[in-house]
Order: C-alpha cells, then structure tokens, then sequence
C-alpha cells in the first residue's frame, strides 16, 4: 500500500494470491473476470449484490444543465446512467469504525449554553437525592399483601410443606410445649384472640410441640414467610394473629424487618388441615378483618366474610 492509502492492482492481486493461496497469475485472472462481470451486468442496468459486500446498482439521469470547470462556460449535460454502489451494515461499521467516537463541535460559542446544563445538572441532583430518601423510607417498610383481592382458599393437595429459613425450638414463649396426649390447640397455639375459639381436638403422637421461629429479613412478608414454611401463602393471617400482642403497629399490611415472628404448629397440615386448624384460620381472618376496619381498609369487609364462611377441607 503506498503512502497516501491507495493500493495498486499488483498490490491487491499478490494480497488475493496470498490470501486465496493460489498463483498471482491465478489471482489476477480472477479480479480481471470479476471486474469484467460487474461492468457487463451494470451495462444492461442489473443490480448485483455481493454477499457481505455490497450492492452495485445504476440509476438514470435526465438531462441538465451545468458549468465546464475548466471556463465556467454553460454545457448541457447528456442523459446517462449513474453508477452507485452501497456497502452493507457489516462492512460500512468497520471502515466507520474509528469515527465512531467523534462528537459535532459548535463552531459558535453558544453564551446561554452553560445556564441550561447548570439547571439541568441542579434538577438531577434533586431527584437523585428525593429517590434516596424515599428508598431510605421504603427500606424501613414491607407491603406484606396486594390491596385488589383477598385470598381464595386452596384446595388440598400433594405439595409437602417447606421448611421455615430460620427454625430453632422456642422455650418460655407464648406457646408452651404440652405433652403429647394434650389438645392439639394448647401445644400449638398462643395468641388469647385464636385459642379461645379453638375447641380442643386430640392429637396425634407424631404432633409437634414446639414453635419455630422466622427472623424478618429484607425481603419478606407474611405471605412468603408463609408460603416457605407451610407451602400456602394464604395462611399468613396465622401468623400475623399468632404474634399480633408483641407487633408495633397492628397493621397487617406492614411488618418491620428484624423482628422475630412466631410460626404456630398445626395440629395437621396445611394439605390435611385438622378442623381445629380450620377453625384458627377462620378467626384469624376474623382479627385480620377487625384491624382493616379499625384503619379504614376496603378489604375488612371481603376478609370478615370469608371469615364467617369458614373453611372447609
């Protein structure tokens, strides 16, 4: 290639041979009845589209008038064939690629230029710290349930139940350990508001007697805390009456992150409720309602009446 980036025919024809490997003799045949086709097909006005190319094409142009840059003198300009040839997108990035960062530079100087930018820098700055306090004060909160529906009952079925992220057996807590010959209510359930609804109901020798525990983490809600330790997210009104005494806001909708929250043991399952655990299920939902109605909540109205429906298995 010589200095001014122009290439010569023996300079393309002996980079062919090389890259073809074949003989400079060969190679220059070849360019030769490339050329030679390209001229014939552009003569009778075809398109020709060379693959990861370009596109050779020509289009007619009328006659006009014009100027001899030799004189300036006016000339008439015969009607003729214009000969184009367009690169593809692969080909047309890669010879473009080194200007790809060049920016257009105002040749004049723009004097309110600098105002705009300055108040334009001010407004983000704004905003930026408005999102950071509200996510300072959203972090402090979790929506533990969507607003649109109360939650239908789940039918029983063949989902095992998955354990709690933080589960350790829970002593001195409302919930006391009873021996296995006890009702099922009095070693499971601690909150006064729950047990005094639940007649006892004997349980089996396999039931358990301890009440495992779930620290709040980012994250959480009552729905999911239930959905990982019984395999139901609609069981979280369970919970949220199990702990309600020690809550700071009787809010069922919001739970703070690092409290400890109790996770009461059924009698049964969640896929095989006993009917003593439909019947905490009912009258959590019942103190689920009377919260909502006290904070003015539309969906006190849909909880009280699921829980006057009650729950069947």
């Amino acid at each position: 290639m010589s200095d001014d980036n122009k290439i010569t025919l023996h300079a393309f024809t002996e980079l062919v041979a090389k890259r073809a490997e074949v003989s400079s003799v060969e190679a220059d045949a070849y360019i030769h009845q490339l050329a030679r086709t390209l001229g014939e097909g552009l003569e009778k006005g075809s398109d020709i589209n060379l693959y990861r190319f370009g596109r050779f094409h020509t289009t007619h142009v009328g006659e006009q008038m014009g100027r001899d840059p030799n004189s300036g003198e006016p000339l008439t300009i015969q009607e003729h064939a214009r000969v184009h040839f367009r690169p593809y997108s692969a080909l047309r990035f890669a010879v473009n690629a080194p200007f790809r960062r060049l920016r257009i530079k105002e040749l004049t100087e723009d004097k309110t230029a600098w105002r705009l930018r300055t108040s334009a820098l001010a407004l983000l700055t704004v905003l930026i710290v408005l999102l950071i306090l509200l996510g300072i004060g959203l972090k402090s909160r979790i929506f533990t349930q969507n607003a649109s529906v109360v939650p239908p009952e789940r039918a029983s079925g063949n989902v095992e139940p998955v354990r709690p992220v933080h589960e350790v057996p829970v002593t001195g807590a409302p919930a006391p350990a009873t021996p296995t010959t006890a009702p099922a209510e009095e070693q499971t359930i601690s909150a006064p508001a729950i047990a005094a609804t639940a007649p006892a109901e004997p349980s089996s020798p396999t039931a358990k007697a301890t009440t495992s525990v779930v620290i709040v983490s980012s994250g959480d809600t009552l729905s999911v805390i239930a959905a990982t330790t019984w395999g139901d997210p609609f069981w979280w009104p369970l919970i949220y009456a199990e702990n309600r005494p020690e809550l700071s806001r009787l809010d069922p909708d919001l739970i703070d992150i690092g409290i400890t929250l109790r996770i009461p043991a059924l009698a049964g399952s969640v896929t095989s409720p006993r009917a003593a655990d439909l019947r905490l299920k009912a009258n959590a939902y019942r103190i689920v309602a009377e919260d909502y109605q006290k904070l003015d909540n539309p969906r006190a109205a849909k909880y009280a009446t699921v829980a006057a429906r009650g729950f069947n298995k």
